[in-house]
């Protein structure tokens, strides 16, 4: 070991010795440092035994002077025997060591006094002491006046001869403790100043002695950090070292400020580094990384994949205000170090061109899957009823662009408008989920989703719409290349059926297919199984009005079904029903002419407790009121804006937007709306219409 030291020999001697000098000198001064203390309650007791000998005199004359039975010749009697015990218990520490009653009432130890001088005055004190002792002690048990005055005599002649001589000895003890102490604080002195003497004189044979080689060191050091500096700012990379607490080295590529927008790195924490750029989850993740290149039973070769910093974005300020960004790449070596020191070289590696190729391509793609995605939508949707889908989506559009441009100002005029495009969005993604037309259901979601942000603000202002505009633009835009497609592709099939010469044929059936679909698609999400009966939808003989408002009233009618009442196949199976639900959707023409429409499902039925649960929740209806409400009056909630009875937000319920619109289109077509219900057994909405041409003209 002395011979790996080196060069470095005589600088670890010189600290050692240092150290020891140090050690030495802080042992000393605790040492005596606490035989300070413990003389300095031995100075204090012995000055207190001299103070202790006049109160015991005091107490006799004041006993004497007492009268018979009196408060004072009480008071004197427990001061005499307060001074007699605190007086003989320290005398008797002094001479063999041991506790005893401190100044402020706590107990003290003394230890036994070693000095030729204090034991003669402790041996003397205490010859002189015993036969007063012996007399107050026959005062302190005397059972009568008479015995209490009859030792009182004797005790008083005995202190006063012998007082001056206590006393004069209880000085001797005070003095000599003080002597002691004030020798062992003049020892304490010349060991401090003997140290600091030792450790001045080794400071400055350390700092003339190795001054020359540091500076000696300090040229050559300059000179290989001024190649390695030539060496850096020659490459493109940045390039830095890590070392184990992760933080940069003082050399760097020159390249490396320039590429984090001329910030000083040198000397600062990885962490910093590249905080701004990463998530703090991310930067955990990477600082995890790195330090697994720190440990050398893992080899990197291994890790490579593991690296989460392969593409990290940053934005520079430029000239003019703004900023350009650009994507870095960090690749991390392990560097060997002497003495088992391992650091991690790190190269970055401007990769913006790149990345922004990829991404070019992967937009690309995108744009092509979604384009095969939405072709496969079309083909799987039957053309009159996909026809009637983009009619009423850009009937829909046309309403919610109208309610955009109004010029709203009031709080209460911009939550009106909310709700009203609300309310159109809601119905456009109802029929697009039916169709599983997928990519129009979540451009709606997201349509919604910010619609029921901006309706959560304390003020909503003019700026708020602007995103909404945004989304109704994407919505315009992909319904016409939906449109656009789908027009290709029918004259695309005339044509093949004319050169074919084959006739048309136009099923009617294909036209309510998406409600069994959508019957499936809900099922599915919600977790249940469920099977729609739909009977005698193809011989209704339909206008357009009656049919697309019989067809959104299905749609809401049978989510709602899956939604709210049927159950799981566990709940059901408990219940001993059929796992598998059943709703059944009958359309038929009365013979006076009305159309009767009736969605029947076996699920749970309508549960009003959880009604009046969710009604006292919203805070908008008395929880009183609401426990004396009937059954009727609750199911008027249900067609309440904004009011809905799910557990959970989902893209089939939750919003509260449906049923009251369903009410409002019935209600415009002079119908009626039925509901029955039987708890656990089944639910049922009965619509009836006028006849189609009364319906019209009321629409």
């Amino acid at each position: 070991m002395w011979s790996a030291l080196g060069k470095y020999r005589a600088i670890v001697v010189s600290i050692a010795l240092f150290l020891f000098l140090d050690a030495s000198v802080l042992t000393l001064n605790f040492y005596i440092s606490f035989k300070i203390a413990d003389d300095a309650v031995g100075v204090n007791l012995a000055g207190r035994q001299r103070m202790l000998t006049q109160r015991t005199v005091k107490s006799l004359y004041a006993i004497d002077n007492a009268s018979v039975k009196s408060e004072a010749e009480a008071t004197a009697i427990n001061e005499l025997e307060m001074s007699y015990q605190l007086f003989s218990s320290t005398l008797t520490a002094f001479e063999q060591g041991g506790y005893t009653t401190g100044a402020a009432g706590e107990q003290v130890e003394l230890k036994a006094v070693s000095s030729p001088k204090a034991i003669k005055a402790i041996a003397e004190a205490k010859e002189l002491w015993q036969p007063l002792s012996k007399e107050i002690q026959q005062i302190l048990q005397a059972d009568s006046e008479q015995q209490l005055y009859s030792a009182l005599g004797p005790a008083i002649s005995y202190a006063n001869a012998n007082n001056l001589k206590l006393l004069s000895l209880m000085n001797s003890l005070t003095v000599e403790l003080e002597s002691i102490a004030t020798s062992q604080a003049q020892t304490l002195r010349y060991i401090q100043t003997g140290g600091i003497s030792l450790a001045i004189v080794n400071f400055l044979f350390i700092l003339f002695h190795f001054l020359g080689e540091l500076r000696t060191n300090d040229r050559k050091l300059e000179a290989a950090r001024q190649e390695t500096t030539e060496i850096l700012n020659t490459v493109s990379e940045g390039l830095f070292l890590l070392d184990e607490d992760l933080r940069l080295g003082n050399q760097h590529s020159g390249q490396l400020s320039e590429m984090f927008g001329g910030k000083e790195v040198s000397g600062i924490s990885f962490s910093e580094l590249i905080g701004d750029l990463v998530k703090s989850k991310d930067l955990e993740t990477a600082e995890r990384f790195v330090g697994l290149l720190f440990r050398p039973n893992v080899k990197d070769n291994l890790i490579k994949d593991l690296n989460p910093l392969t593409e990290v974005e940053l934005n520079i300020p430029d000239k003019e205000g703004g900023y350009s960004t650009r994507y870095l790449s960090f690749d991390f070596s392990r560097v060997a170090g002497e003495e088992n020191k391992n650091t991690v070289l790190v190269t970055v590696t401007d990769v913006t061109r790149s990345v922004e190729l990829a991404r070019e391509l992967a937009e690309e793609k995108e744009r092509s899957e979604q384009q095969m995605e939405t072709l496969t939508s079309i083909l799987h949707t039957e053309p009159k009823t996909l026809k009637r889908f983009i009619q009423d989506a850009f009937d829909s559009f046309s309403k919610i662009n109208e309610v955009l441009k109004d010029q709203g100002r009031t709080d209460s005029s911009m939550s009106r408008k909310l709700n009203e495009i609300f309310v159109e969005v809601h119905n456009f993604k109802g029929d697009a989920s039916a169709l599983e037309l997928d990519n129009f259901a979540d451009l709606a979601n997201r349509f919604e989703d910010d619609i029921q942000q901006t309706l959560t603000k304390n003020k909503v202002g003019g700026n708020d719409f602007l995103k909404l505009a945004v989304h109704l633009e994407n919505l315009i835009r992909y319904t016409e290349s939906v449109q656009e497609i789908a027009e290709k592709l029918a004259s695309f099939s005339v044509m093949s059926s004319d050169n074919k010469n084959t006739p048309k044929n136009h099923s009617d059936s294909s036209r309510w297919q998406h409600l069994t679909k959508l019957c499936y698609n809900v099922a599915e999400r919600e977790q249940k199984q469920a099977q729609l009966v739909i009977t005698g939808f193809n011989e209704a003989d339909l206008d357009e009005a009656t049919e697309s408002l019989i067809n959104d009233v299905c749609i809401q009618f049978i989510r709602n079904a899956l939604v709210h009442s049927i159950e799981k196949p566990e709940l059901r199976e408990a219940r001993n029903k059929n796992a598998c639900g059943r709703i059944d959707a009958r359309l038929c023409t009365m013979p006076s002419g009305e159309i009767e429409l009736s969605i029947h499902d076996d699920g749970a039925g309508i549960n009003y407790d959880k009604i009046r649960d969710k009604a006292a929740a919203s805070g908008q209806w008395d929880q009183n009121s609401l426990a004396n409400w009937s059954n009727k009056k609750l199911l008027g909630l249900i067609f309440e804006p904004g009011f809905s009875t799910a557990d959970k937000l989902s893209n089939d319920a939750g919003r509260g937007v449906g049923m009251d619109v369903i009410r409002s289109r019935v209600q415009a077509h002079n119908g009626r709306l039925k509901i029955s219900s039987r708890s656990g057994i089944d639910c049922q909405f009965t619509i009836t219409l006028p006849p189609q041409k009364q319906a019209s003209a009321a629409a």
